[in-house]
């Protein structure tokens, strides 16, 4: 009887741990969200703040996170706390990505400073210990992959904006963003044949990435032939798991069935607003996503200011799942 009690007490202690962790992490993403708008609605000061009440919520604040925090203060004209930011950056979490910092306008503030060199130098000898033993003439190829697989799709936004989404012109655009996927493919499914899924090791987050990319927006048959190859390089720790799963949840949902992970999403033309796929077993999506290294769905979602209220999905999944099947059809 006493063993039954103390292992009650036990999971009654652990559980409402567990809920004061969920609703923890809440608050940091609802305020990194309400920050994040505060900075596109360029209220820089407003926004640090918030960053900063979020910080002190969370013990290993993200680099991203971070990293955003440093531009919002250079935005504001705070010197001092960008490289604040900047430094922990650099120094506790080993950021490499010398490119960026370089170009990255929103620091152009911090360009005079005598820390400015002290920072690159960091930042390139961080680079310099990733990139040791890295491939260079891979490395080098995967770079020009990347740069045509995101240079034109950097432009989505802006060019729906601009010209409407259903447009002619974002066809044209469509297009010219097509024709460059099936040139990257080609030459990535050569990389592929012929070496399997290259080591980070060799080639780096952005190679991996870029592999990554590419199929992530190749047809389906070529990511059924690659599937085999991404769930080894995710065993073998060569891929994030978080980014097999975005890529499984397309295949599946062009394979007409459900999704698992709730990362892909669609735009309701009437209401332009998003909305989360066919998903499986919802009441469990974020016990899967935290398996995948994903935040939560209501984090996930923070972004688009969307609730994840999951009794109103799975009284709306039907319809929902009727409307991608009437859109399947129409493509066919």
């Amino acid at each position: 009887m006493k063993r039954t009690l103390v292992t009650t007490f036990v999971l009654i202690i652990f559980s409402a741990m567990l809920g004061v962790a969920q609703n923890t992490n809440l608050k940091y993403a609802n305020l990194i969200r309400d920050g994040w708008k505060l900075c596109l609605e360029k209220d820089y000061n407003g926004s640090a703040k918030l960053y900063e009440k979020a910080f002190k919520l969370n013990n290993e604040v993200p680099l991203n996170d971070r990293y955003n925090a440093s531009c919002i203060y250079a935005l504001s004209g705070n010197v001092n706390m960008a490289f604040h930011h900047l430094f922990i950056t650099a120094n506790d979490l080993k950021w490499d990505d010398y490119n960026h910092l370089i170009n990255d306008s929103d620091l152009k503030i911090l360009h005079s400073d005598k820390r400015w060199e002290e920072l690159k130098s960091i930042v390139m000898q961080n680079k310099e210990e990733t990139e040791a033993h890295f491939d260079k003439d891979l490395v080098a190829v995967l770079d020009t992959i990347y740069y045509d697989d995101q240079s034109t799709r950097n432009q989505i936004r802006s060019m729906e904006e601009k010209y409407g989404r259903n447009s002619k012109e974002m066809d044209t655009f469509w297009q010219t963003i097509l024709k460059k996927d099936s040139i990257n493919l080609i030459k990535v499914s050569k990389i592929l044949d012929e070496r399997g899924w290259p080591s980070k090791s060799l080639i780096g987050k952005r190679g991996t990435s870029t592999l990554f990319l590419v199929i992530q927006h190749a047809d389906q048959e070529a990511q059924e032939k690659y599937l085999p190859l991404i769930e080894k390089a995710v065993a073998d720790n060569n891929l994030p798991k978080r980014q097999y799963a975005m890529f499984y949840d397309r295949l599946l949902l062009r394979r007409g069935e459900k999704q698992i992970y709730g990362t892909q999403l669609a735009i309701n033309n009437e209401s332009k607003t998003p909305y989360v796929l066919p998903l499986k077993d919802p009441t469990n999506v974020d016990a899967r996503r935290l398996q995948m290294g994903l935040n939560t769905m209501q984090e996930n979602l923070n972004r688009w200011n969307l609730i994840w209220d999951i009794e109103t999905y799975i009284k709306e999944l039907p319809a929902i799942e009727a409307k991608e099947k009437e859109l399947n059809n129409k493509k066919i």
